[in-house]
């Protein structure tokens, strides 16, 4: 079956060019054309789409508005914003309902590859259901004491642009927003931006202040965390940390370090989602693995048929983060299915995180610290599982959150 995109644009020239452009895709796509917001919710009225991209700055009902009334009716639908402006005003208001910006004048090579990304994305998550709560998602709850470290320091009129990278590299959520927004087409980048300092820097302290006191596109995770939910940020810390000095010690170029650091915070952020959207029914799948002998993955797929791994990799890949980062948080528990050839952040986290298990292994989670020994050897890379041990062995030794 075709995938259904809706375009949406007030100038009739741009939506021609459009229309005449993408003719040749036609076979794949089921494509219409709306001249505003208006339009665009009557024909959304009529039947469902896969896609909307829509312009930013339209009378009546602008981009914005178009989008957040699409996340509340229709949020199976991915949403991208397709606009020439990037003044903050238009960064901000677009923030919440926006899964992906694109810059006009806009490449179609590269409008056809987002799209179909997004396209591919939905094959990683088979639950309809969590297909919603993922795409309702506009942010990812932090830790408490983190979160109060940074409104507290945001509200320092001296703050430095290193002191807010030092709390937010600590936080899963925090990273994947600041890493979505400094990807998207209003920063108009030559390339992908993985290192959660570098966003930072190149977001700058009045742009995260704008965003974090006024969008709140950062939230404090609500009520006391579970134990076992606490650890997540201490571990996703340590696995990105782990994951960088392996990806260092096979003399990886620096682009791929950052990759890998920012898979290995971000590869356990599924189960922050399912922990905060579905608390009670991730409990009982906890207790599940708890009580029984199976792997946390195992208990996942019983309760939700699915696992935090292809939950993480849906938002991540939602939000555009780079295709490594979301590969390796996809399949960091079974990297063989990456089909990977040669050396790369997936490799890199799976290790990592067995790693980490293994120094701080969880009596109750069974499976956890399990390396694929078999792919290792199949790419020649069971002797430099020795080498990475006791490097991370020695970070372990001198405390692991050393960054």
């Amino acid at each position: 079956m075709n995938k259904r995109i809706l375009f949406v644009d007030d100038e009739p020239m741009l939506l021609s060019g459009l229309e005449r452009s993408l003719r040749g895709m036609r076979k794949e796509w089921d494509m219409e054309f709306a001249s505003g917001g208006s339009q665009a919710l009557q024909i959304l009225a009529r039947a469902p789409f896969d896609v909307v991209v829509t312009d930013m700055r339209m009378p009546e009902i602008d981009g914005a508005q178009l989008l957040e009334e699409i996340k509340n009716k229709y949020p199976n639908t991915i949403r991208f914003v397709l606009s020439g402006q990037s003044d903050r005003e238009t960064i901000l208001r677009s923030i919440g309902p926006t899964h992906q910006y694109l810059s006009k004048p806009c490449d179609l090579y590269e409008l056809k590859e987002k799209v179909a990304q997004a396209f591919a994305l939905r094959e990683v998550l088979e639950n309809p259901a969590l297909k919603e709560i993922v795409s309702r998602m506009h942010t990812v709850p932090s830790l408490p004491s983190l979160y109060v470290r940074l409104t507290d320091a945001l509200s320092q009129s001296d703050i430095t642009v290193a002191k807010i990278a030092a709390i937010i590299k600590q936080d899963m959520g925090m990273t994947s927003k600041v890493l979505q927004l400094v990807n998207s087409a209003f920063f108009a980048l030559p390339c992908r931006i993985s290192s959660p300092q570098q966003a930072v820097s190149l977001l700058g302290v009045d742009n995260i202040r704008a965003v974090v006191l006024s969008v709140h596109i950062f939230s404090e995770l609500e009520g006391n965390p579970d134990p076992h939910l606490a650890a997540l940020w201490p571990h996703s810390m340590s696995t990105g940390v782990f994951a960088r000095a392996i990806a260092r010690s096979e003399h990886s170029p620096q682009r791929m370090e950052d990759d890998t650091f920012a898979a290995g915070l971000l590869h356990d952020i599924g189960r922050l989602v399912l922990a905060s959207a579905c608390r009670e029914k991730y409990s009982q799948g906890l207790e599940r693995a708890r009580a029984s002998n199976v792997t946390l993955a195992e208990a996942e797929f019983q309760t939700f048929g699915c696992t935090h791994a292809e939950v993480g990799a849906y938002l991540l890949g939602l939000w555009g983060l780079p295709d490594s980062v979301v590969q390796a948080v996809a399949w960091h528990h079974v990297p063989s299915r990456c089909n990977v050839s040669v050396f790369a952040p997936v490799i890199a986290v799976h290790a990592a995180n067995a790693f980490h298990h293994h120094f701080h292994p969880d009596p109750h989670l069974h499976g956890l610290s399990e390396l694929d020994e078999n792919l290792l050897t199949s790419l020649n890379l069971r002797e430099h599982a020795d080498r990475w041990w006791k490097i991370c062995q020695e970070l372990h030794a001198k405390g692991e959150h050393n960054d």
